[in-house]
């Protein structure tokens, strides 16, 4: 009998493992669709088509991008979370899969138990720069004038509680400096007036800021990734000036909803790593202002954690409050 049981209990291991091969093989058996939680037109728009055309290529099935913009990020996330979990309903994810959660925004699903990841894509970091009228070359001199003004500078983010408003305020508290920040709509609105001299500072992802500052228009300071970026490949990192601990960027990935097989997973985690070393797609995130990146499903897992907690504290830190 118990030989019997040990059979009967191996049969159904292989008839689960088994069945999920098959689910693998059988995989993709209909259209791709890639949720952007984004309206079209932007960089995350273009990044995420970049991808569906490539992924088309490779698989011989048609892979589009369906955006679903608003509530930062949570309509389309949430539409993806609650999709059917077999691999044909994917989501480009952005940085709000980290600091939705550290803003304690409500959200209708968990961003670390809803989701499978599967592979990051991209990176684009971010950056300081200045007004030309500012009276520095680099970012000691930065630190320097900032903490002799009389009163706090302003600068100019793109809105509050977004990615490079927190890295803006982890280096504020790095240096002490005695910033404020004025918060847009858009980078848009926050370079007009930043070009205009009305505010002196901008701190904003690599494009389309590093384009002002590779036409002169602008002063770059620092960017905030382990490369110097191309577009404005005069500026130093981080890195360079001793503070690698303060990488950041705004990072892109695919992600499933939770419950799709491993074996699809792993074939799409494939797809993925294929798709970021085609030099065409690397030319195009590269235009983009974009890293290209690449991760394990594990890897990509860890970095939302570390993300998460570490936008969790400057939140905290800075009393930091959105609506939402």
């Amino acid at each position: 009998m118990i030989k019997r049981r040990g059979l009967l209990a191996g049969s159904v291991g292989w008839t689960i493992v088994g069945a999920s091969a098959v689910r693998a093989q059988a995989w993709p058996s209909q259209q791709i669709k890639i949720v952007v939680p984004y309206i079209p037109g932007g960089a995350t728009d273009t990044a995420g088509r970049v991808v569906a055309e490539k992924l088309t290529a490779l698989l011989g099935q048609q892979v589009i991008v369906e955006n679903k913009g608003g509530g930062n990020t949570i309509i389309g996330m949430d539409l993806v979370a609650k999709s059917k979990p077999d691999g044909h309903t994917l989501l480009l994810g952005t940085t709000t899969l980290a600091t939705n959660a550290a803003l304690g925004l409500k959200q209708p699903y968990d961003p670390l138990k809803d989701f499978q990841p599967i592979s990051t894509l991209a990176d684009i970091p971010d950056i300081v720069a200045v007004h030309k009228s500012v009276p520095v070359k680099n970012f000691a001199e930065f630190v320097e004038w900032v903490n002799k003004q009389p009163e706090k500078v302003r600068y100019g983010t793109s809105g509050v509680g977004n990615q490079p408003h927190l890295w803006a305020e982890l280096l504020r508290s790095r240096h002490n400096l005695k910033m404020e920040n004025v918060a847009y709509k858009g980078v848009a609105d926050t370079l007009r007036d930043v070009l205009a001299g009305h505010v002196p500072i901008i701190i904003d992802v690599v494009l389309p800021t590093g384009n002002h500052v590779a036409g002169g228009r602008l002063t770059g300071l620092v960017v905030a990734s382990p490369e110097r970026s191309p577009l404005c490949p005069d500026v130093p990192t981080v890195g360079e000036l001793g503070m690698k601990d303060m990488e950041s960027a705004v990072f892109y990935g695919l992600v499933a909803p939770a419950g799709v097989p491993r074996p699809v997973i792993d074939r799409l985690n494939e797809l993925c790593l294929q798709v970021i070393k085609d030099e065409g797609v690397k030319k195009k995130f590269a235009d983009l202002g974009f890293f290209t990146t690449g991760s394990t499903p594990e890897a990509y897992v860890a970095k939302l954690k570390f993300e998460t907690e570490r936008w969790t504290k400057v939140v905290k830190d800075n009393n930091i409050k959105v609506e939402g």
